[in-house]
């Protein structure tokens, strides 16, 4: 199967508090988002990458990132604002949504990704919750606490049929609904449920300044 993949690197970072975007930050000689792109360069089966990035970074993104298989778009003002940005430049019948701050995918994820969307349209990377969660109410009190063996902390790259997911998120932009990841917007409104792959531990995103250390165990 042919699949686009949509590279999100128009956030700023503010938590990471750097003075540039953080997916420049530099890793081994180069900046943490050639790992993203470089993953996906070596997929024959990804014919297209979507580089989705500020429009004051454009030329430079352009200088430091181009490939043959690459192009640029805008970001906009919300998550999903860039990704429906990037979504409208895709070719491919699947599309793979994924954070340029998360630069250790494997080759191994995306392949489970790619057998799981193929059959079930919406697929999202998962791993397992090791601490107890509890959902508190809006008076600051713990009202209850989920069974931890259900649970699971998501990660990128997402997969779904390119179709399904685009026309979910124009309607949670049309509507005004705030959506914190793309299948968010499957499930409201599509109705659709993702089936959850196994993700990996090593696949973090870098968000804090404790990320950026981190890198250096990697």
């Amino acid at each position: 199967m042919n699949y686009t993949a949509i590279v999100l690197a128009a956030g700023k970072g503010t938590r990471s508090q750097l003075s540039y975007n953080k997916v420049l930050f530099p890793y081994q000689g180069q900046p943490i988002l050639q790992k993203s792109l470089d993953l996906f360069e070596a997929d024959p089966d990804c014919t297209q990458i979507v580089v989705v990035c500020a429009r004051d970074e454009l030329a430079d993104f352009k200088a430091r990132f181009a490939n043959s298989k690459t192009l640029f778009t805008i970001g906009g003002k919300t998550r999903q604002n860039s990704v429906f940005n990037g979504l409208s430049c895709t070719k491919e019948p699947y599309v793979f949504i994924h954070d340029g701050a998360r630069p250790f995918a494997s080759p191994a994820l995306i392949d489970r990704l790619k057998k799981a969307v193929v059959e079930y349209k919406a697929v999202v990377p998962g791993v397992e919750v090791v601490d107890t969660i509890k959902e508190i109410d809006d008076k600051g009190f713990f009202a209850r606490t989920p069974v931890r063996d259900h649970l699971r902390a998501v990660q990128t790259p997402q997969a779904f049929e390119t179709k399904l997911v685009k026309d979910a998120l124009k309607r949670a932009i049309e509507e005004g609904v705030p959506v914190t990841d793309d299948a968010m917007a499957v499930e409201l409104f599509k109705h659709k449920k993702s089936y959850c792959v196994p993700g990996e531990l090593t696949n973090f995103k870098v968000t804090t300044r404790q990320d950026l250390e981190r890198l250096n165990e990697n």
